[in-house]
């Protein structure tokens, strides 16, 4: 059977096909290609812009895992140590100022605040302060005291902060569908394996290392108010928990006892709001750890009894990293 001799507009329909296919495959090679370039680079190029402000570094520190601890948008000691330790993890001039080198790979993305929305499970989250000790062990929780302190805590921040990115607000017709002012940070995880936990008391900062000594993590923290409390050389882990209780000794917080009259011991219930926070790292030297604490706007610049104070935060990212034997090196 002879064969039809093809039209002109036939010719132009296959060669036009034949265009789209091969020009299919040429893109196809080429997002090979780039993604094959992408992966073999050593380093990743900076995203976001350019920091302006104390508040934006502060939010970009805490993201790379330097917690300046509480944000506050000001100025001050826990800001600087953490972008010297960040400036000395990353292999730059540890000036703890943001110069030129620091600001080429130190960036921050954009959103850096955002309307965190009320609901009724937020609302449900608090219940009134209680005024003495023995309240507490009354209570079936340790929940947050107020709003305030409960957006400040999620969002890693000073209270007074949200005070002030939400001026005029009255917190007490606050309801739930309503929107409130924060910074976004969002919870921190340690990736590289760790070898040590390392806690300076003349700097009150706490940091993880790796075992090549490059610091993966870095927080401020409080230490024992009396000198005579303080350890110092290794310990290691002995256990880990999550919202854990705690246990009122009169033997051991005997003023307090003396004033409320309080004679047994008795537990009191975990939440954000128990004295040892939400995380309890016990270590090899008997009542000793590393722990939340009820607030975390007054770490490092307040001291404690004897044992280790974090953020809440901070002391989560620290327990989904350490494990029972984990080193803690305790420097003057």
């Amino acid at each position: 059977m002879p064969k039809r001799k093809q039209t002109t507009t036939e010719k132009t329909l296959r060669l036009a096909v034949s265009l789209v296919c091969l020009l299919g495959i040429a893109a196809a090679a080429y997002s090979l290609l780039r993604v094959g370039r992408v992966e073999t680079l050593d380093r990743p190029r900076p995203v976001g812009r350019e920091i302006r402000n104390s508040a934006e570094l502060q939010i970009a520190l805490a993201r790379s895992g330097f917690s300046p601890g509480s944000i506050d948008g000001v100025e001050g000691t826990q800001s600087k140590q953490a972008l010297l330790a960040y400036q000395s993890a990353k292999g730059l001039e540890p000036s703890g100022v943001l110069d030129d080198a620091t600001h080429a790979i130190l960036k921050i993305e954009e959103p850096t605040h955002a309307q965190v929305e009320i609901s009724l499970s937020t609302l449900a989250a608090i219940d009134p302060k209680p005024q003495t000790w023995v309240e507490r062990g009354e209570r079936s929780r340790m929940a947050y005291n107020s709003l305030v302190e409960l957006i400040a805590e999620r969002t890693q921040a000073d209270p007074d902060y949200i005070l002030a990115l939400n001026p005029g607000l009255d917190w007490s017709t606050v309801r739930a569908g309503d929107r409130i002012l924060a910074p976004l940070v969002g919870n921190y995880q340690i990736e590289k394996p760790l070898d040590h936990i390392r806690i300076r008391l003349s700097e009150r900062t706490l940091a993880a290392v790796s075992s090549s000594g490059e610091t993966i993590f870095h927080a401020p923290v409080s230490i024992a108010r009396n000198v005579e409390k303080r350890p110092s050389g290794e310990l290691s882990v002995k256990v880990r928990v999550a919202d854990p209780n705690y246990t009122f000794n009169p033997a051991i917080l005997s003023a307090t006892a003396a004033r409320e009259g309080i004679t047994e011991k008795f537990i009191i219930q975990p939440g954000p709001n128990n004295p040892v926070g939400t995380v309890w790292i016990g270590l090899s030297l008997p009542s000793y750890g590393i722990h939340g604490t009820p607030e975390p706007e007054k770490v490092g610049r307040t001291e404690s009894s004897g044992c280790f104070r974090l953020a809440n935060w901070n002391a989560q990212t620290l327990l989904a990293t350490v494990d029972v034997g984990t080193r803690v090196i305790v420097e003057p």
